[in-house]
């Protein structure tokens, strides 16, 4: 069975197509104002409809990969949709009754007045919809830990010396009252040249006077594979961290009471599924892009020639089951179509104000999780869902053939 793909039409250019909008909110850094107000980049309205490749994704949320109107590369933090229990979350935390992406957006501004790094916050807001976006600048001369480790011909002084700062650069926010519960191998980003560390993914952090959390080391820890670093480098890091605590007035313990504390917290969690895969993969590139919203999403090859319409068979309205296709450029692909009656996952969904996930979207994204971590499974090309009244839904996922 042939897949006819044609090509759709081309996407308009950042600013072509952009209504100003009064519905909503946006705050615009000012260094970024200027260039942004040329390309009536003002609104949370046009700044959430940004095109790009989502990198990554839930649910309710995912963060895409954009082209700012300076030429710099930026990420797009977008949820979909804010429940009144998230706010209220939000509000208990000391953020006001905001979302997930307003409360990450006040740390950075104040990880900024403290000149301590972080990613550098662009703009973010909310539209009249409830919908809430932050976005942020790529750090371009920077590397994922775990790649730059397995990948660099670093010397041991070197390795040493990254250790080090590392561990210096983790006690500086949280001697300066930053806590990071987030923190792990795929958050640390390190630069080549002078090794300088930025720690992204602020969502979940706050800002309280005399907070020293020291467990999140052991999900740092946890997370990096044996073969990237030695023993020694590691305590090298927790020394270099305990150091600058104690410069700063932090009580920690003792420093072999420490080295105990945070093994047995490591063990803890070694096994739960993000820790493991982070220590298990290599994590790789991966793109997606939304051809229809949450009914189509596909890689960017497949998605530059997705047919027009782009909901239609033999994605949608088709019976339930799994069928071989061919794909326009030859490849085989296995194509899975469902249909589903949910009522108690809606309303469970609904009552917690969270997007409800079909069967379809749980594949897509264990097959997604497994290709970012190079762990077996097959290509995901393609998925996607849609709503066809209050309990039911149809769902596709396409995918290379499995020849395991």
């Amino acid at each position: 069975m042939p897949l006819n793909l044609k090509q759709p039409k081309t996407a308009a250019p950042i600013g072509a197509r952009l209504v100003p909008s009064s519905r909503g909110w946006a705050e615009v850094h000012p260094k970024y104002r200027e260039a942004f107000a040329a390309a009536r980049l003002m609104t949370a309205e046009t700044l959430l409809t940004l095109p790009g490749e989502v990198v990554s994704g839930h649910p309710d949320r995912h963060v895409m990969r954009v082209e700012l109107p300076n030429g710099k590369i930026g990420y797009l933090k977008r949820q979909h949709r804010v429940s009144r229990f998230e706010r209220l979350k939000q509000k208990l935390a000391g953020f006001g009754w905001s979302s997930r992406c307003i409360r990450e957006a006040k740390v950075l501004k104040q990880l900024e007045r403290e000149g301590l790094p972080g990613p550098q916050w662009i703009a973010f807001g909310e539209d009249g919809d409830g919908r809430s976006f932050l976005l942020v600048e790529e750090l371009s001369d920077s590397l994922e830990l775990r790649p730059f480790l397995n990948d660099s011909a670093l010397s041991l002084v070197e390795r040493n010396r990254l250790a080090e700062k590392i561990g210096q650069s983790i006690a500086e926010l949280h001697a300066a009252g930053f806590s990071t519960p987030d923190l792990s191998a795929k958050h640390v980003l390190v630069d080549p040249a002078t090794f300088a560390i930025t720690l992204i993914d602020w969502q979940n952090a706050r800002h309280r006077e005399g907070e020293a959390p020291a467990e999140p080391l052991a999900a740092l820890h946890a997370s990096l594979a044996e073969s990237l670093a030695s023993p020694r480098e590691r305590l090298r890091m927790l020394w270099a961290y305990s150091r600058v605590c104690s410069r700063s007035g932090m009580k920690l313990p003792r420093f072999s009471q420490l080295v105990r504390s945070l093994r047995t917290e490591s063990e803890r969690i070694a096994n739960r599924r993000s820790i493991r895969d982070q220590r298990e993969g290599t994590p790789v590139d991966q793109r997606l892009v939304w051809v229809a919203d949450e009914a189509v999403c596909a890689i960017p090859e497949i998605a530059a020639i997705w047919p027009q319409p782009a909901i239609a068979p033999p994605f949608y309205s088709c019976p339930s089951g799994t069928i071989s296709i061919q794909l326009a450029d030859g490849r085989p692909a296995t194509l899975i179509r469902g249909r589903t009656f949910a009522p108690l996952a809606r309303l469970r969904a609904a009552i917690r104000g969270k997007s409800w996930r079909s069967p379809g979207m749980a594949i897509a994204r264990d097959l997604f999780h497994r290709q970012r971590y190079g762990l077996p499974a097959p290509q995901l090309f393609a998925f996607g869902q849609r709503l066809t009244g209050p309990m039911t839904a149809e769902w596709f996922v396409l995918h290379s053939v499995d020849d395991r």
